[in-house]
């Protein structure tokens, strides 16, 4: 194995756990999450390029590995169930579709959503995990819900 990767491994290892386990509230899958984020980074490492900072690109792999693995579990929230959708019924299709319409956000706007809706997470928790502040949390929320209604529309009148 490469010693550049060991030593990345070595100094990055925690904080993916510890992100991880901050979205996830469980050592296990959080553990599962660190080993699959690394593995991937493996995979790829000889294709990074070192463009960004690898504390940044580690966090959002993580984001978006611990994401994945919410969305896996199938777990919903009334709440997000509930938004407003442009049919009159909450069926399967709708709740396809919001997770299409999910797929359309970045992950700024989509990781507080489903921290706080699929995760259960409090602002104040999130902003935590996310390490951004208490406002920024209630914008991006309110900015990816908009965006979503804004989403529904359009699928509608397609």
């Amino acid at each position: 194995m490469d010693p550049r990767f060991e030593k990345l491994y070595k100094n990055n290892s925690k904080y993916v756990y510890n992100v991880a386990l901050g979205m996830l509230r469980n050592r296990d899958e959080a553990e599962d999450i660190m080993q699959n984020v690394f593995i991937k980074l493996f995979e790829g490492y000889s294709s990074f390029r070192g463009e960004s900072d690898i504390k940044t690109y580690l966090y959002r792999m993580t984001v978006n590995k611990t994401i994945d693995y919410i969305r896996s579990r199938n777990l919903r929230s009334d709440k997000i169930e509930n938004m407003e959708l442009p049919e009159p019924k909450k069926t399967d299709s709708n709740i396809s579709m919001l997770d299409s319409l999910l797929d359309k956000l970045n992950d700024e706007l989509k990781a507080p959503i489903l921290l706080a809706e699929i995760g259960g997470f409090s602002y104040k928790e999130i902003a935590e995990i996310m390490n951004i502040n208490l406002g920024t949390v209630k914008s991006r929320i309110n900015r990816g819900i908009a965006k979503l209604r804004e989403y529904a529309e359009k699928e509608a009148l397609l």
